[in-house]
């Protein structure tokens, strides 16, 4: 009798799923519909103009989460359905290209699955340099890069190809958890292992794990965490320190989980390109001040700021390369260019007689 009235339950929840299933498909169908009408009119108005639109993208999933106060799924998960469910529309308009530092199954390829889900074509390229010059040379759409890791600092070669690339700006950025798997070609007890290979960050990153359960092991520095997971495939009792992704693309052996010292550890994205992006209502823009080399020059350069109460999320201070007798910073604030307080900080920081790059304004990452 139980057993009957539990089927019954199971049939009757399966068939209004059912019922749901195909009503999700039907307004599924809908909106790619309007997509591809949009798709069409952008086409007759602006050929060369690139479909995708942040800003636009942004305020859907704002609405959408906003609305997910009470919801079952977290934000996360809908947010994964909504990013799945906008690049299969947007793919209907044109297939986005996408370059990140390789190989393939690192994190930068993660990043960019998070940003614009399965249907952009994710091209690898060798150096941060490389995919700075595909995005000039109109070779790829966008590009990802890695710009600052919470327990490692800044990737200056990213702060390098920003201030010398005049025709690029940034039009996003992505937070990506980093979570560090121990791995391994082939079975063997952990004990038997010769040595530990990956990205000189991700060791870093595990340094007190390591020290931890793996003693002196020796450290293999490798191009990349995909490069270490190639190489522990083909040599017996090499550990690898990789991300999921790479767990399956190279049928590695999970050892163990999360072996990362701290857990809130992230990496921030940049997505570059040619384009402007529209303000949102919050959003961030990202500048390169250079000063002359003198006291005060980094009070002349926050004072504006200040007085505004516009927040400065990162500012970062060196020598500028270009001129001995200058300092750079590279800053990123609260605000849209467009914005009037904004603007006006930036002119009383140019009436100081700085020097100001406007790198972009671009979406607060959701």
């Amino acid at each position: 009798m139980v057993n009957k009235m539990t089927d019954k339950k199971l049939k009757s929840h399966r068939v209004k799923i059912d019922k749901i299933d195909k009503e999700i498909y039907a307004l599924i169908q809908k909106r790619a519909s309007h997509a591809v009408a949009i798709g069409k009119i952008k086409t007759k108005v602006s050929p060369k103009e690139l479909f995708y639109k942040p800003d636009r993208e942004t305020k859907i999933l704002r609405n959408i989460l906003n609305a997910n106060k009470k919801g079952l799924l977290p934000d996360s998960k809908i947010r994964a359905i909504y990013k799945e469910l906008i690049s299969g529309c947007l793919s209907l308009e044109e297939i986005l290209k996408v370059a990140y530092l390789g190989p393939e199954a690192t994190h930068s390829e993660a990043a960019v699955h998070n940003q614009f889900g399965s249907q952009a074509l994710r091209i690898p390229t060798s150096t941060i340099d490389d995919v700075f010059y595909q995005v000039i040379n109109d070779d790829v759409n966008l590009g990802v890069v890695p710009v600052e890791n919470s327990s490692e600092g800044v990737i200056n070669t990213t702060l390098n190809c920003l201030a010398d690339s005049k025709d690029i700006n940034i039009i996003g950025e992505i937070y990506l958890n980093i979570d560090h798997q121990l791995a391994a070609g082939n079975k063997f007890k952990i004990e038997q292992a010769f040595a530990i290979a990956s990205h000189p960050q991700a060791l870093g990153q595990c340094s007190k794990w390591i020290e931890r359960n793996l003693g002196n092991i020796k450290r293999l520095e490798m191009p990349s965490s995909a490069v270490a997971a190639q190489y522990a495939k083909e040599n017996k009792n090499i550990l690898c320190i990789v991300n999921s992704m790479a767990l399956n693309k190279y049928k590695l052996k999970l050892i163990n989980k999360n072996i990362q010292d701290y857990s809130e550890n992230k990496t921030r994205f940049l997505v570059i390109g040619k384009n402007k992006v529209e303000k949102t209502g919050k959003d961030k823009s990202s500048f390169l001040i250079q000063t002359p080399n003198k006291p005060g020059s980094l009070m002349s350069v926050l004072k504006p700021f200040e007085k505004r109460k516009i927040n400065l999320s990162k500012i970062e201070t060196r020598p500028s390369r270009g001129n001995i007798n200058s300092h750079d910073f590279f800053v990123d604030c609260e605000g849209h260019i467009k914005d009037q307080k904004l603007r006006l900080a930036i002119k009383e920081v140019i009436d100081t007689g700085a020097i100001v790059r406007n790198f972009g304004s671009y979406p607060e990452y959701i």
